[in-house]
């Protein structure tokens, strides 16, 4: 069996735009699951259990920082503050 060259070359061809289209269909399926998930700016920054069933926890959502209660029963806003960005001026002054 004599292999042309025209079918090799066809082989070839065939290798790359699989090597370029696997790893793009992934990165892309990746991108856009992340874009879909909800909550995607919603991170929680501390947790503190108060016993049994009773949790504290600092969320950060949009630039707010929120103090959450959490029990079995309820979900219940503690505290609310707003992230103010600080000039490099103003951290000096801070140390």
């Amino acid at each position: 069996m004599r292999m042309d060259g025209s079918l090799i070359w066809g082989l070839v061809r065939v290798v790359v735009v699989l090597l370029f289209i696997i790893p793009s269909v992934f990165y892309v399926t990746r991108w856009y699951a992340k874009k879909q998930m909800p909550g995607g700016s919603l991170k929680i920054k501390s947790a503190l259990s108060l016993g049994q069933n009773k949790i504290l926890y600092v969320i950060e959502w949009e630039g707010k920082k929120l103090l959450l209660g959490v029990t079995n029963q309820a979900i219940s806003l503690l505290d609310q503050k707003v992230d103010m960005p600080t000039s490099d001026a103003e951290e000096v002054f801070e140390e």
